[in-house]
């Protein structure tokens, strides 16, 4: 399997809404290849009000589940409730996936809060229905509730991912708790880790397309990925603005201006590996993927060997894939890594929020 990785996007609650449609959003946008990277999202919740508050997601991709239970309300915090919703209706959930047209998407991306009602109830149902019904990798986008937003969200955080780490072929983790932002109210921090979160998507779903554009020195394709996520995984990125050369002469060279650009290459892997979705042991993982993209001129055969060289000296035996995604016009130096097959025990807080149900 080469190409751009398609996959089929389906945000299931309030946060797996908005997740979703941001995604489809973001590449929408962005979109830098022929091929569409995203060609079937679904949004699927309990309560009508986070259905009508998305933006991009057609109004017939917005699924409203429960409402003879729920009358469209949600289920609030209460996990059993949803998982009781979910699975009852969860033919309807189906001819609704298979309505998208799932012919031509590479996998499935299921995302959820996992600390509320429905996002973390309903996650492990739809991702067993898919792994029942297709042949295509089905991958979970975990959000981890922030140590503030209570002791339930934990334990429902817990007990979705003891269910989805039995279905599910990789479970990418994004720690609110990591990432929330002191000092903004709630909703606008949310609005920022949620960008921050999607901001790489476009880039790895679009750097293996090869048709009518320039391919750089290795191309990271869709079997890369799919070889890749497995198991636990996060993602880190970074970006470096490229200073224009014209004219560079007339003002004051900072110590970043003076990199090269192989060594900006490396750098923002580095970077990268400072902010990850969760914290983790770099170490420990089994399988790493790096992608670095930006202006042809400053991407080199030299720079993506440094960055691998540096990749695979930090995780040692680790499988290590990756390359570069030259975009002309790009302003910018974006170094992405995704770390997968990463023990419980290398995940301090996902260890701590699952020791919420073992010791019960």
């Amino acid at each position: 399997m080469g190409g751009s990785l398609r996959i089929g996007v389906i945000g299931i609650g309030q946060a797996g809404g908005r997740i979703a449609d941001l995604m489809l959003h973001q590449a929408m946008v962005y979109r830098r290849v022929k091929e569409e990277v995203i060609p079937s999202c679904l949004a699927i919740n309990t309560a009508k009000s986070d259905l009508m508050g998305l933006k991009v997601i057609p109004k017939q991709n917005r699924i409203l589940v429960g409402q003879t239970v729920t009358k469209g309300h949600g289920v609030g915090l209460d996990r059993d409730l949803g998982k009781q919703v979910m699975e009852e209706e969860f033919g309807k959930i189906k001819r609704a996936i298979g309505s998208m047209g799932t012919y031509h998407i590479d996998a499935f991306l299921v995302v959820a809060g996992l600390g509320g009602g429905t996002g973390s109830s309903g996650a492990p149902v739809v991702c067993e229905g898919l792994k029942n019904v297709y042949s295509e990798p089905v991958y979970a986008l975990g959000i981890l509730p922030s140590e503030d937003e209570g002791e339930l969200m934990k334990t429902n955080a817990a007990r979705s991912v003891m269910e989805l780490s039995k279905v599910v072929d990789g479970l990418i983790l994004f720690d609110n708790n990591l990432w929330r932002i002191e000092g903004l109210p709630l909703k606008e921090s949310y609005n920022v880790m949620n960008h921050e979160l999607v901001k790489p998507f476009p880039y790895l779903l679009e750097a293996g397309e090869t048709a009518g554009r320039m391919v750089g020195v290795k191309v990271v394709d869709a079997s890369d990925i799919i070889k890749t996520l497995n198991g636990f995984s996060v993602i880190g990125w970074s970006e470096v603005k490229v200073q224009r050369r014209i004219f560079s002469f007339l003002r004051r060279r900072t110590s970043i201006d003076q990199l090269n650009p192989a060594t900006m290459c490396q750098m923002s892997l580095v970077d990268a590996s400072i902010r990850l979705t969760a914290e983790c042991d770099i170490k420990s993982v089994k399988r790493a993927l790096f992608l670095i993209a930006g202006p042809p001129s400053e991407l080199s055969r030299e720079g993506v060997e440094r960055a691998r060289s540096w990749l695979q000296q930090v995780v040692g035996d680790a499988e290590v894939r990756g390359g570069d995604f030259p975009i002309p016009g790009e302003k910018k130096i974006t170094g992405i890594l995704v770390l997968s097959g990463i023990d419980l025990d290398n995940l301090p807080r996902l260890k701590k929020i699952m020791s919420k149900i073992s010791l019960r």
